[in-house]
């Protein structure tokens, strides 16, 4: 590891994701057959964990997971992946998390989540992982645990030299004091605009490009420096706030399977990118490679690519990384 390597922190969800694989969405009162079922590891944390290491990071992962056969599951899977997980929570009183998710024939899925023991990861836990926090290189967070943790984590990690990241899904409220402690944060789409809505800033006009531009403009006046929007298939929106500039980033044509966990896959890479010092350009052409190697495979953990896979896909299709 040279000088200016570090290490990824990520701290969230770790799920057990029940996948049906349907022709189609059901509609309410309605009942659809003859799909398929497949049992995954899953939870926004967890993944973005998994992309994370395999793209080459040294990674930690801290939540909390319940004592039962979900758990020993979740734990195991990580540990064979090469990831910290000797700050991981246990909770003898709730179940680890899980999520059920049906996928249709185009890949688009509805996700309902049982959250469980992630949803009991408290301030004063985090507060003993103060030191591995602050030392991190960069650091991701997701809202798939208690508001006031992710409060927490971002007033210890803003005492360090820290790439302080987090992804607002799924989305609620969030305190301006959070905003004011982080370096980038990652919505798509919808969720910059719902993110919008809820910080009562003032009413959006235009469309597309420009309106994402408004959005990401009056959210960077809050304190934040860089916000990026995903935009599925279409790649991805860099706003630059300190250098008041937008660059977009288009995403490779592939044929998607499962879109469970590309977002996931998107932000573990970007992470772990910019753990090794990389610009947040190169960092995203990096994350965008990886997420479309990831919608065409099923599975969220089992989607993430290796390093290995990314670089050659980047080779192959002669991106430009600068």
């Amino acid at each position: 590891m040279s000088k200016k390597d570090g290490y990824v922190i990520i701290i969230g969800s770790s799920n057990m994701d029940l996948n049906i694989y349907s022709k189609q969405f059901p509609n309410p009162g309605e009942t659809v057959t003859g799909g398929t079922f497949k049992q995954f590891l899953g939870g926004k944390g967890a993944n973005q964990a998994v992309a994370s290491v395999r793209s080459g990071a040294s990674t930690i992962f801290i939540g909390k997971i319940g004592i039962d056969t979900f758990g020993e599951q979740m734990i195991s899977r990580l540990t064979a992946e090469g990831i910290n997980t000797e700050h991981i929570f246990r909770d003898p009183q709730e179940h680890s998390g899980v999520a059920f998710i049906i996928i249709d024939e185009n890949g688009e899925n509805m996700i309902s989540v049982a959250p469980g023991a992630n949803f009991k990861l408290t301030p004063e836990e985090i507060k003993l992982k103060a030191n591995i926090i602050k030392n991190a290189k960069s650091l991701v967070v997701q809202m798939e645990i208690p508001i006031e943790t992710i409060i927490e984590i971002f007033n210890i990690a803003s005492k360090g030299d820290v790439i302080k990241i987090l992804n607002p899904a799924p989305l609620k409220p969030i305190p301006l004091s959070i905003l004011k402690n982080i370096d980038i944060i990652i919505p798509n789409e919808g969720e910059l605009f719902r993110l919008y809505s809820l910080l009562e800033l003032k009413g959006l006009s235009g469309e597309g490009k420009q309106k994402i531009l408004q959005a990401s403009k009056d959210i960077y006046n809050l304190g934040l420096k860089i916000i990026i929007t995903t935009l599925g298939k279409k790649g991805c929106v860099i706003y630059d706030g300190e250098k008041d500039k937008i660059i977009d980033i288009s995403a490779p044509k592939v044929k998607a399977v499962d879109t469970v966990g590309a977002g996931d896959c998107f932000i573990g890479v970007l992470a772990s990118k910019l753990s090794k010092g990389e610009t947040i350009v190169k960092a995203v052409k990096y994350a965008t490679v990886a997420a479309s190697i990831a919608v065409t495979r099923k599975g969220a953990q089992e989607s993430m690519p290796y390093l290995n896979e990314i670089e050659e896909k980047i080779k192959n299709l002669k991106i430009n990384l600068y």
